[in-house]
């Protein structure tokens, strides 16, 4: 299975693998869940306190060696929790799909606390930083919203 290939299929506007050892955790992006901006500090568990010190979120994705880093790109008028939502479902989906591909132990690190699953703010991950490594604008001036979630795993002889 080729998992960028799926993703854009799937309909991902763009989708990268990287190393996961290359993403950047700023611990101090935790106060930003620590101000309930989202309204799930310590009300969701995938959410911290309870989802975990950003040292151990941080241990345990880097306990994945690879990271595909999922984007859709949505206009500014369009509902953001919607859209939002939709993309996290599709994650969910391109996820099952690597499951069901053999890729059993994968973590999902969604746009925005969803489910069970912590967002990419919780495990601190610099989203620029990232974008920047996979050769994806974040920010941009084109009257577009940018959603990202990641999927780490092992590489398990498939093709990536």
């Amino acid at each position: 299975m080729n998992y960028m290939e799926t993703a854009k299929l799937l309909g991902f506007s763009d989708a990268a693998i990287m190393n996961t050892r290359d993403l950047v955790f700023k611990p101090e992006y935790r106060k930003f869940c620590e101000e309930n901006r989202c309204g799930c500090y310590n009300v969701n568990p995938a959410c911290p306190p309870k989802s975990g010190t950003v040292k151990e979120m941080m241990q345990e994705a880097l306990k994945y060696q690879k990271t595909l880093v999922l984007q859709t790109i949505q206009d500014k008028d369009m509902d953001y929790k919607k859209a939002k939502l939709s993309h996290n479902k599709l994650t969910e989906k391109l996820a099952l799909q690597m499951v069901d591909s053999g890729n059993e132990d994968i973590l999902i690190m969604s746009a925005g606390p969803y489910k069970h699953y912590s967002c990419m703010s919780a495990y601190c991950v610099d989203a620029q930083k990232m974008a920047d490594a996979v050769g994806m604008a974040c920010w941009g001036t084109d009257d577009k919203i940018r959603y990202f979630s990641q999927i780490l795993f092992e590489p398990c002889g498939s093709k990536i």
